[in-house]
């Protein structure tokens, strides 16, 4: 389908888009929103849910290989010590909050389906220990949403098992430490209650599990907590509109659409209804967001402060069954069954109906007006051709953004080319390290990203905090989609400055900037990457080498343009914090012009080699596509590397065609490239294993 929206139209679009989120939804009041309360327990689990989970595990194998990872969890946990109070970073009990709340979700999981109380009498260690904490933390609110939802599904979930003592202690530690303090939140003028973001969901999500957990010992304050939370969760509901996605990235859209999932969850079990609130916003579109915003093997086009790893979440399950939108079924269940692991949340929402859905009926392109992000690609065919993320918005749109406007993120032939400079972990932590600001920080500065650059040497060349950039036109064709992003309002020197993204499928992917400013300047273009880089004798031209294949970037205009590398640090007018992450393993590439006023500068990129070496769809192992999917050899400055496509911890090793061990990584950290010692066998045939992710691998892997 061809999808074409320009400038002019745009106001239209957005008012079509938005007409059905306007539902009013409808709230009984607090003197009757209790009046359908389950009469029987579990309140906020089903009966019939069990059944389906055990037929789900008895017939499919996928929610078969979840359970076995939540039953081998639930079996650690009967040997581990109740949690401890303890702010592990000074500011946050959040760490425990959420062990705590994965521990007592497991242990109240298998206990429900096998009945075997060894599991029940440990979750009652956690929640009698969690219970007698001296506070929930209130000074970081996330802290007692997330412990209030553990202790609520611990009380509910295992009620019969509870003596009237072990149900006493844990009301009043809801009563006290959840709904008390709450309620005095929800009467302040501002706080989370009142924004638009995850906290909002976090929090209310909670809360909600909670208090209608308690719901028939504590009505009254259950009411308040059901009323305030059902007029606070709307916030965020609505900021999903016109059409789905959220300012925050795509990592917060797992975290904050989970627990508002929570919520409309617990309404609709422990009430049988969610007063239409899953109708408000456009929170039911927002599923095609993480779908969109992804490439290779499901990988986020991690802008913001999104995590780069796997994207897709139990909850789009649930919104496939509740809105009847296969697609978001099939986005869980097809990244599950392709390797990704599964939580107690797959199986309380499972749904394997849409396992036969074709992805291909989507359309291979996206714009979001909301937020002005999107993306382009070649094909859905995992790990072909180009894929492109594309930044817009507003840099003060939420806490979580960048001043990355007009960047961009580039795969081809299932290598990430340009990156994202990523997350910086040590942002969360300022007042423990110090520094001012989030945007001392050089990854969240506008020179971390692929985007243009004023003045780096003068005041370090950050864009505006309060600017944006929009889509002016988005329009998909069979053979072709183009993208023109107005970034001028990101820079005060700006009369205009625009970037065009032409992908033309099959061939080649080009940036095509007009930039014109008020006065003349130090202009620098940066394209981040981690691949090794050669630079042709004219600077025109730059090859990318990275997992067994090369890219070519070549500037197309003006002539006198040319490429330069330089390290990912900071600027010598930018901080220099010794404390953050300081990306010794990318580069990037420097197009600069000064002085510059109006100039039109054309990148071109195509795919020359693809990867001489990779595991991916025609490796199956019994659960389809192999865990081992996009394993990659690789050469980089003499070295072999090899590239790890998953984020949890695993156990490789190499052995050569004679089965003799030839190199291994032991618990290898994470996804990344590792360099390996092949004992001076460079070329030829080896067996790539992999141990971990609930399964035993061995896949050959030639390094040419």
């Amino acid at each position: 389908m061809n999808r074409i929206f320009m400038l002019a139209t745009v106001s239209v679009f957005t008012l079509i888009l938005a007409r059905p989120h306007n539902v009013s939804a409808q709230f009984p009041g607090e003197g009757k929103v209790l009046q359908t309360l389950k009469k029987e327990r579990p309140f906020l689990f089903p009966k019939e849910r069990v059944a389906m989970i055990k037929q789900a595990i008895a017939e499919d194998p996928v929610a078969a290989r979840t359970w076995e990872r939540v039953l081998a969890f639930a079996d650690e946990v009967l040997t581990m010590p109740p949690s401890k109070y303890e702010l592990r970073d000074g500011v946050r009990l959040l760490y425990v909050c959420k062990e705590a709340l994965e521990r007592i979700r497991a242990l109240g999981l298998v206990f429900l389906i096998t009945n075997e109380k060894p599991y029940a009498d440990r979750a009652w260690a956690e929640l009698e220990a969690v219970s007698n904490f001296k506070n929930w933390n209130p000074g970081h609110y996330l802290d007692v949403g997330e412990m209030t939802h553990a202790v609520g599904i611990g009380y509910d979930w295992l009620y019969d098992q509870w003596t009237p003592a072990q149900r006493g202690l844990l009301v009043k530690a809801l009563d006290e430490k959840g709904m008390q303090p709450s309620l005095q939140r929800y009467s302040a003028s501002q706080g989370w209650h009142t924004r638009n973001h995850n906290w909002n969901q976090v929090v209310n999500g909670g809360l909600v599990v909670g208090a209608l957990a308690i719901a028939d010992t504590k009505p009254e304050i259950s009411a308040s907590i059901l009323n305030s939370a059902y007029k606070s969760i709307q916030l965020p509901m609505k900021a999903y509109e016109p059409d789905g996605a959220t300012w925050e990235g795509p990592s917060y859209w797992d975290y904050g659409s989970r627990y508002n999932v929570h919520l409309l969850d617990a309404f609709e079990t422990a009430l049988g209804t969610d007063f239409g609130l899953s109708e408000v916003g456009a929170f039911k579109e927002s599923g095609d967001y993480q779908i969109y915003l992804s490439g290779t093997d499901l990988q986020a086009f991690d802008f913001g402060d999104s995590g780069l790893g796997p994207l897709s979440a139990a909850q789009h399950m649930w919104m496939g069954r509740k809105f009847n939108i296969p697609r978001y079924s099939w986005f869980r269940y097809n990244a599950l069954a392709n390797g990704q692991n599964g939580d107690v949340l797959d199986l309380i929402w499972f749904d394997g109906s849409a396992k036969s859905y074709d992805i291909k009926q989507m359309p291979l392109d996206r714009a979001f007006g909301g937020n002005d992000v999107g993306s382009m690609r070649d094909t859905w065919t995992n790990g072909k051709g180009f894929v492109v993320g594309i930044e817009g918005g507003k840099n003060n749109a939420l806490s979580h953004r960048h001043l990355d406007l007009g960047s961009f993120i580039l795969e081809g032939a299932g290598i990430r080319w340009i990156i994202d400079s990523g997350r910086e972990s040590a942002v969360y932590h300022r007042s423990q390290n110090g520094a001012e600001s989030r945007w001392d920080f050089y990854r969240l500065r506008t020179e971390g990203h692929n985007t243009y650059v004023l003045n780096l040497d003068k005041d370090g060349g950050n864009q505006d905090r309060t600017g944006s950039a929009r889509f002016v036109s988005f329009d998909s064709q069979p053979d072709k989609v183009e993208a023109v992003l107005d970034i001028s309002k990101a820079y005060p020197l700006a009369k205009t400055l625009t970037r065009k993204f032409t992908l033309v499928r099959g061939k080649s992917f080009t940036i095509t900037d007009m930039i014109d400013l008020t006065q003349s300047a130090d202009l620098r273009s940066f394209f981040h990457t981690k691949a090794a880089v050669e630079i042709s004798g004219d600077k025109r031209k730059a090859i990318l080498k990275q997992g067994g294949g090369e890219m070519r970037m070549e500037i197309t205009k003006p002539a006198s343009a040319g490429f330069a590398v330089v390290p990912a640090k900071p600027g010598k007018a930018s901080p220099q914090l010794d404390f953050q992450e300081q990306n010794e393993d990318m580069r990037k590439l420097m197009i600069q012009i000064n002085p510059a006023t109006k100039t039109e500068i054309e990148v071109v990129f195509t795919m020359l080699v693809e990867p001489v070496a990779s595991i991916g769809d025609n490796h199956k192992s019994s659960m389809g596509k192999s865990p081992a999917g996009n394993f990659q050899f690789s050469r980089n400055a003499g070295q072999v590397m090899l590239y790890v496509p998953h984020s949890e911890r695993l156990r490789v090793t190499l052995t050569d065609i004679q089965g003799r061990e030839v190199a291994s990584l032991v618990n290898s950290s994470g996804r990344g490239w590792y360099p390996v010692d092949l004992s001076g066998k460079v070329t030829g045939m080896y067996l790539l294993a992999i141990k971990g992710m609930g399964d035993q691998l061995a896949q050959p892997l030639v390094l040419h």
